[in-house]
């Protein structure tokens, strides 16, 4: 008599179902309570959001830098001599002296150059952030992805070592049966190699659950175990051609994609970088002010004049040639130009297909959704149905062994197709995030 089995999968695929036609609570994070507290603490232990974070300081930085060379700049200098002079028709003599002097320098007037390399700062500031933006969402992307696949090895291991459990039976039986007399050394060989094979893919199966949590763990910075444990495992299958037709995106009027505002923000960089270049051949004003002491020696005196002076003026710097430089920075700066708005134009159209993309990747998703319902649904009642013949002894043990490995393959592609449609819509989701940013 076979024992009747439960899956473990039911609650998993009634959690997966509720995924697609969940609104605002359908991140694979609302369901497993481990990979939420993970991506609370993504931001800290992550490396690569930890290595792109020090980017933004970097150039936080480099924006500190660009807006104090359009402010005043501050000198003191404090000197001490010693002094041996030898005077005509006087004896030799020496002494100390010592002098103090204090400047300081405002540009006035550089043709928006000092302007626009605080620009081109501020600007570089924001592409490390909207990169760092970027960052962190393929990063949560990737963990929710290789969360699933994990999980999806972790269930199909479960599903193999459950089918092994019965083969292991089966093989026991065949062994009997064989000293009865009544099968073959043959039909033993073949159940003993049939398990050994199964059991071979299960060593390769947990082989492979090991690496994708190693790449999980890499990605996220998470050093504890996963348990795959699901937040509530009594949801109803939901479902439904009509439920997922509710759910299918609508196209999106708007298109803006971080890729797309970073080529703008650069376009405004090379616009400042222009105009530069455009200021090198051109007189730069500054205003300059100082104080400082010197010595004057009196002719008939072994005594010095010690004088303070107060300096305030304009100082005008002009660079007449530079063997064609700066005509060389306008053209590279306009050739950039150019070529970053031919790559926005192209950036639109490559985003704008990529959504339409994924509009239909999701409903092709959906629709393979409901083919491996009913092909599970198939499969169970095809399973049920073989218990019952073979309880009654009008099918052999083999048969009813293949709808059970049938119902436990057809178990695997349904939850791989929900697995893929909470991918496809990950992405979409993302893609939306990115125009509302």
């Amino acid at each position: 008599m076979w024992v009747k089995t439960y899956s473990p999968f039911r609650g998993l695929l009634q959690i997966l179902s509720f995924f697609l036609v969940a609104g605002t609570s359908g991140n694979v994070e609302d369901h497993f309570p481990e990979l939420g507290e993970i991506l609370n603490n993504v931001e800290e232990y992550s490396p690569i959001l930890i290595e792109k974070n020090y980017v933004i300081q970097e150039r936080l930085g480099q924006q500190m830098i660009a807006e104090s060379a359009k402010g005043m700049s501050l000198s003191i200098n404090l000197s001490t001599q010693s002094i041996h002079e030898d005077r005509p028709n006087q004896s030799f003599y020496h002494r100390y002296r010592s002098f103090g002097s204090i400047y300081a320098r405002k540009p006035l007037f550089h043709w928006g150059a000092l302007d626009a390399q605080s620009k081109i700062a501020i600007k570089n500031t924001h592409i490390s952030k909207l990169t760092y933006n970027e960052a962190i969402s393929n990063v949560i992307s990737q963990s929710r992805r290789s969360y699933l696949e994990s999980m999806l090895l972790q269930k199909k291991a479960e599903i193999k070592n459950e089918s092994l459990l019965i083969q292991r039976e089966s093989l026991k039986r065949e062994i009997k049966q064989n000293k009865l007399g009544l099968s073959s050394a043959l039909d033993v060989s073949e159940s003993n190699a049939s398990l050994l094979q199964n059991e071979l893919l299960l060593a390769d199966l947990r082989q492979s659950l090991d690496n994708s949590v190693n790449q999980f763990k890499s990605i996220t910075g998470w050093e504890g175990n996963l348990t795959f444990v699901e937040k509530n495992n009594s949801i109803h299958n939901l479902l439904s051609s009509k439920l997922i037709d509710e759910k299918k995106p609508a196209l999106i009027a708007g298109i803006s994609s971080r890729t797309i505002k970073r080529i703008e923000i650069e376009i405004e960089i090379e616009k400042n970088q222009f105009t530069i270049a455009n200021s090198q051949l051109k007189p730069k004003l500054n205003l300059v002010s100082g104080f400082y002491q010197d010595q004057v020696a009196l002719a008939n005196s072994d005594d010095s004049l010690l004088r303070n002076n107060f300096v305030v003026g304009l100082e005008a710097n002009w660079a007449i040639w530079d063997s064609s430089k700066s005509k060389g920075q306008k053209t590279a700066a306009l050739a950039r130009k150019r070529s970053l708005e031919y790559a926005l134009e192209r950036e639109l159209k490559s985003f704008r297909l990529y959504i339409e993309n994924l509009r239909q990747n999701l409903s092709s998703a959906a629709n393979r959704i409901q083919i491996s319902n009913k092909l599970l649904e198939v499969a169970n009642s095809r399973f049920e149905t073989s218990r019952l013949e073979f309880d009654a002894k009008r099918i052999s043990e083999n048969k009813h062994l293949e709808s059970k490995i049938a119902l436990d393959n057809a178990k695997i592609k349904h939850l791989e197709s929900v697995c893929q449609y909470l991918k496809n819509k990950d992405l979409y989701l993302d893609a939306i995030q990115q125009i509302h940013e």
